[in-house]
């Protein structure tokens, strides 16, 4: 098995894929966290991703779909402290511009309910900008984390949509072939090995998801 592994490594540029026939793009615009990823697909069973923050480019890498999971593991902030706590401000603003003028308080009515009515209103921000669906997507064996896509206010939508196409689109490329026959370990590894040399995943992901590979050979 430890040949096998070294055979592997050796040929990690064989039968590379340069995909050309995009067939659709989408785009992902993330106000709350400045972050803009585009996807492309291509017909060749690959995914081009590239990812952008306040306009500069930070990330670009190409996935061969055909070696990932295509259940995302999602996981969600749903922040409700602060919203739970825009809700009660906002009450006690509006409490304050109703009973104030009829007590002998009336004439802090004005500053008691712009007070709190401006905390409600911070308190409202902060859960637009702590809410946040994330959403991972894994090699198929080695389950190295290779694309990850958030959603906040304003693009959950888009980003629900663009993780079923992918999901699609992995499902497509795999064309009904098993995942776990030696043929297709042996590829996802050497995708690994290419992930790695790409900078997709790190050296230790590469190495974690090459011993989960390597013990299914038996199997």
């Amino acid at each position: 098995m430890v040949s096998e592994h070294i055979i592997i490594a050796d040929e990690l540029y064989d039968h590379a894929i340069e995909p050309t026939r995009v067939t659709r793009e989408e785009s992902i615009t993330n106000r709350v966290n400045g972050i803009v990823t585009k996807l492309s697909f291509y017909e060749e069973g690959c995914l081009r991703v590239r990812q952008s923050y306040k306009g500069k480019s930070t990330s670009e890498h190409l996935l061969e779909l055909r070696f990932l999971n295509p259940s995302a593991q999602a996981s969600r902030r749903s922040a409700m402290q602060s919203l739970l706590l825009a809700l009660g401000l906002g009450l006690v603003a509006t409490l304050a511009a109703f009973i104030l003028p009829e007590t002998t308080y009336s004439a802090w009515t004005l500053s008691i309910t712009a007070a709190t009515a401006t905390l409600a209103l911070l308190a409202l921000l902060l859960h637009i900008y702590r809410r946040q669906v994330r959403y991972r997507f894994v090699t198929a064996n080695g389950e190295a984390a290779v694309l990850t896509l958030s959603g906040s206010f304003g693009c959950m939508r888009r980003t629900r949509a663009a993780v079923r196409m992918i999901r699609d689109a992995i499902a497509s490329a795999r064309n009904g072939q098993p995942v776990q026959d030696i043929d297709h370990l042996r590829a996802e590894m050497k995708a690994h090995y290419k992930m790695a040399e790409a900078g997709v995943i790190s050296r230790e992901a590469c190495a974690d998801g090459t011993r989960l590979i390597l013990a299914k050979f038996n199997h």
